[in-house]
């Protein structure tokens, strides 16, 4: 079984380089790149192309990146459900 190659973008899909995806997401520090690489291949998401020249990063599709970021569920209770005036309700709240 063979992937299919990503779709090479047109002149007006944006690009983000992998170092602008983890400022995106939130991830600090020397090893900011590499979580921002391990979580797009989480996501399923592969570069598209490359920037030029030996230091070139990959570059993704923004509206891709931006995507399966709003889709991740957010902090919570895990799961717990929400009354009419969006508090959490309890087992005893029912």
């Amino acid at each position: 079984m063979t992937a299919d190659p990503p779709p090479s973008p047109t002149s007006a899909e944006e690009l983000w380089s992998v170092s602008v995806v983890a400022a995106y997401l939130g991830f600090t520090g020397a090893s900011a790149t590499g979580s921002a690489r391990k979580q797009l291949s989480r996501w399923g998401i592969a570069a598209t192309s490359r920037e030029p020249g030996r230091s070139g990063e990959s570059l993704y599709l923004a509206a891709q990146v931006r995507a399966a970021h709003e889709a991740r569920p957010g902090r919570g209770r895990h799961g717990a459900a929400r009354s009419e005036g969006g508090r959490f309700t309890t087992s005893s709240d029912a």
